[in-house]
């Protein structure tokens, strides 16, 4: 098993098809979604295309694993999101007034796509950088998650990232597990829908700017 940078056209394509793979907290998104691929447009798509530097693929024999994106300055990165990402789909997933009042998860993703912002999550200065991370389920337990994020952490600390964080569903309690045992800790709570999980890093800078 090898963890490498994302350069190939074909790597963003392993990364969005394990993100849909993987999307209802370790399961298939077409569980909980109509449009499954929504969610690789709004976890995975926006740092190949924002922060490559920063997007990592776990493989093994050349078939892919798992792999970890990351942003640098979350501010900044959904700032720009919204410069840059959003209009994309301004076409085919047009934003309507029902999406904010609406429950149902296609609705909320696409809301999310057209508006990041709402995606900001706490303590902006003291954890500013933030990550995703999905790995097979063929391939858990055996330390892929652990080289993937070993790997983002010493990224985000060489651009001065002075901590990361993510956030993860209250009931996936493993996940819980395995970002403890990563050297993250649980974040005062918010009024957010998730569960926080912070980790200091070396960075030296209060506030980084995006270099992606």
């Amino acid at each position: 098993m090898r963890i490498r940078a994302v350069r190939r056209p074909e790597d963003g394509v392993a990364v969005r098809r394990i993100c849909v793979a993987t999307g209802d907290a370790g399961d298939h998104s077409r569980h909980i979604l109509r449009d499954p691929e929504l969610i690789a447009h709004v976890f995975a798509g926006p740092y190949l295309a924002l922060q490559p530097r920063l997007c990592f693929l776990a493989e093994s024999s050349g078939q892919p694993l798992g792999y970890v994106v990351g942003a640098l300055d979350s501010v900044e990165f959904y700032h720009r999101w919204q410069r840059e990402w959003a209009p994309a789909f301004a076409a085919d997933h047009p934003l309507t007034d029902t999406e904010e009042r609406s429950a149902d998860a296609d609705a909320q993703l696409r809301l999310l796509l057209h508006q990041p912002l709402r995606m900001l999550l706490p303590d902006s200065e003291t954890y500013p950088s933030h990550l995703h991370i999905n790995v097979l389920s063929g391939a858990r337990r055996s330390g892929v998650g652990a080289a993937l994020l070993r790997t983002l952490f010493a990224a985000l600390e060489r651009a001065g990232s002075p901590g990361v964080q993510l956030g993860v569903r209250a009931t996936n309690a493993a996940a819980h597990a395995f970002y403890r045992a990563m050297g993250m800790t649980r974040l005062p709570l918010d009024d957010g829908p998730a569960i926080r999980f912070g980790r200091p890093l070396g960075g030296r800078y209060r506030r980084v700017r995006e270099n992606g």
